[in-house]
């Protein structure tokens, strides 16, 4: 099998573009292959701390977790093969670590169509596919 180890990243605010990247990573891995399902959260400024619940970064942890353990078993992930967590930074630098840390040999994430804004400043599955060293994977929504 060519993609032992796959590396899903996704992004919990968008569920469409993510239970389809956890799916086209459930379908490639097959019944033999390891999924890594990660969500970057972003670092919130510290001048905010004082607006947030005690408990804001804990619930927002759990819900993302929930929400990617739900699109893992909609997938049928094994969960003897799958694990699912959650790191705090920007996401190309952190999806690229998580891949290269845990010896991921494909990464795939979900994208939206391209904007103009996004053409002119970049986007993360962008940025992602330029700097990956492994073969990367994006996948879009069918439009309604």
């Amino acid at each position: 099998m060519p993609y032992a180890t796959i590396l899903a990243a996704v992004d919990v605010n968008n569920p469409d573009l993510a239970h389809a990247a956890i799916a086209g990573a459930a379908e490639i891995a097959g019944t033999t292959g390891t999924v890594h399902i990660l969500y970057v959260r972003y670092y919130l400024p510290t001048r905010y701390s004082e607006l947030l619940a005690i408990d804001f970064d804990e619930r927002e942890e759990e819900e993302a977790m929930a929400a990617m353990q739900a699109w893992a078993d909609e997938a049928g992930l094994d969960p003897a093969r799958t694990q699912i967590f959650t790191r705090r930074g920007r996401v190309r630098d952190e999806v690229l670590i998580e891949a290269e840390r845990r010896g991921a040999d494909l990464i795939v994430i979900g994208s939206h169509q391209p904007s103009l804004s996004s053409k002119l400043l970049g986007s993360n599955a962008s940025a992602i596919v330029h700097q990956s060293a492994i073969s990367v994977l994006t996948v879009r929504t069918v439009s309604k």
